[in-house]
């Protein structure tokens, strides 16, 4: 009986031991995470850094939070939700994540919008990104997309909601994955019967997308263009229709 009592006390000893090296580990693990988390709450910030810009420039992007700025304060004590607001409020950022930094800087990781297209309004001119976004044109930082005939530019406040702007922002995302025809086409317009409607950037050539399925018109446009247009050239031709299944109509 002693020695299955031995035992027993044996194998009490040998369950208790991981277990209670197991609560030491996590009681280590935890005072970390927590001795970080304070650190971080009770750091004093220094400076701050934005990263992520190419469109807003730095100096945008500090005026935004010169009157609210966080520097010379402690980090528990910064509302962080207005320093994302007054970034957020320049046109071209998306979105904001801050972060701290070593020896208590602050690091704004800005995205920003990207244009998809330039919007051609008698003499205004805008920039459009996804989401009918109006951007203003920063002429040193320009960019080389197609231009959008048929919307207002201006003003900038306003976003392009309508049914034909997002047959046209379908089209131009759809020609951007496609790449071929994103350095093919230089313009685009959109009518009620024709649908979105592209001029070549060689020759200024009739391109008739339709409504729809813009993917699989851009990818008979492309074949079209390696089959036929490789080997007659396209001074041939004046309009290439592209909305019908198994066909592609032209005017010579």
């Amino acid at each position: 009986m002693s020695k299955k009592k031995s035992h027993s006390k044996q194998n009490s000893k040998e369950t208790k031991r991981p277990v209670t090296l197991i609560a030491g580990v996590f009681f280590i693990v935890g005072m970390a995470v927590l001795g970080g988390f304070y650190f971080e709450q009770n750091t004093k910030i220094t400076d701050v850094d934005f990263t992520g810009h190419h469109f807003t420039s730095t100096e945008e992007l500090e005026a935004t939070i010169a009157e609210i700025t966080p520097v010379g304060m402690m980090a528990d004590s910064v509302d962080f939700g207005l320093l994302i607001n007054s970034v957020s409020s320049l046109p071209y950022i998306v979105e904001v994540n801050v972060t701290m930094g070593y020896r208590g800087k602050l690091q704004f990781n800005v995205t920003e919008r990207k244009p998809l297209a330039l919007l051609m309004d008698g003499s205004k001119r805008s920039y459009v990104s996804e989401g009918g976004v109006k951007l203003p044109i920063i002429p040193e930082k320009a960019e080389d997309v197609p231009l959008v005939y048929g919307f207002a530019a201006e003003p900038l406040s306003d976003t392009l909601k309508t049914d034909a702007f997002s047959q046209v922002e379908e089209f131009l995302t759809a020609a951007r994955e496609n790449r071929f025809g994103w350095i093919t086409i230089s313009e685009v317009a959109w009518n009620e019967r024709e649908g979105v409607v592209a001029l070549t950037a060689e020759n200024g050539v009739k391109l008739l997308f339709g409504h729809s399925d813009f993917e699989t018109r851009l990818k008979h446009w492309q074949a079209f263009y390696g089959e036929v247009i490789s080997t007659k050239g396209i001074e041939a031709f004046t309009q290439i229709d592209l909305r019908f299944r198994n066909q592609v109509v032209t005017k010579e």
